[in-house]
């Protein structure tokens, strides 16, 4: 495991991100057990974070979408999202995470259409809008699971605000920060997942079947 330096967003929140790593060990590159954090408040993935960030307002970003256009967090509002950080050429803990959000979206339903997923690159050079394209498509992501990018000089900023380390430039490994914020309607924090370890899909549909009924 590469533990990168984080940026703080704020004191607490750095704890929160440190916290969740270690709880896991896995909390930046790939994915080999179970997670073992103890579910947060109605969540049953997710870990606990400060009461101070909870319905603080999601960092803001206005990145290009692989399936056209753009998305942005006003652009969001309206209803529930998840946020997650991948990148097409990791083997390991991305396909995971992108299978394991297929599977939860799955079996919600119809009531899926009650939330989005946003993912956003960690690869500026490698995560062409084509090879985003296939990584959806292989993957039979949904058409309200968006995948974001753009140059480092974008994508960077939004790195730093949501405490994200990106993909090393020619690491064979996965080394960035594998995590998936939940975002209410209002565009509010509400809990952290550690996806550096593997999930329950069922608790995980369950999770996003909360954050669209409570949020």
């Amino acid at each position: 495991m590469k533990l990168r330096a984080l940026i703080p967003f704020a004191g607490l929140a750095l704890l929160a991100i440190l916290a969740v790593l270690v709880l896991s060990n896995h909390g930046v590159g790939g994915a080999t057990k179970a997670n073992s954090t103890v579910g947060y408040g109605p969540y049953l993935t997710a870990s606990e974070i400060p009461q101070a960030l909870v319905n603080s307002p999601a960092p803001s970003f206005d990145l290009v979408n692989a399936r056209g256009g753009t998305v942005s967090t006003a652009a969001l509002l309206g209803k529930p999202y998840a946020i997650t950080f991948l990148y097409v050429h990791c083997l390991t803990v991305c396909p995971l995470i992108g299978e394991e959000i297929h599977a939860a979206l799955t079996d919600l339903g119809p009531k899926a259409a009650g939330m989005n997923v946003v993912a956003i690159s960690v690869d500026p050079t490698g995560d062409t809008r084509s090879a985003v394209l296939q990584w959806l498509a292989q993957h039979q992501e949904p058409s309200n699971f968006d995948y974001l990018i753009g140059a480092k000089s974008q994508l960077g900023p939004v790195w730093k605000a949501y405490h994200v380390a990106p993909q090393i430039a020619g690491d064979p490994d996965s080394s960035h920060t594998a995590l998936i914020w939940l975002v209410s309607r209002h565009g509010k924090l509400q809990a952290l997942i550690d996806a550096g370890v593997a999930l329950n899909t069922s608790d995980l549909a369950h999770d996003f079947r909360t954050l669209i009924r409570l949020t």
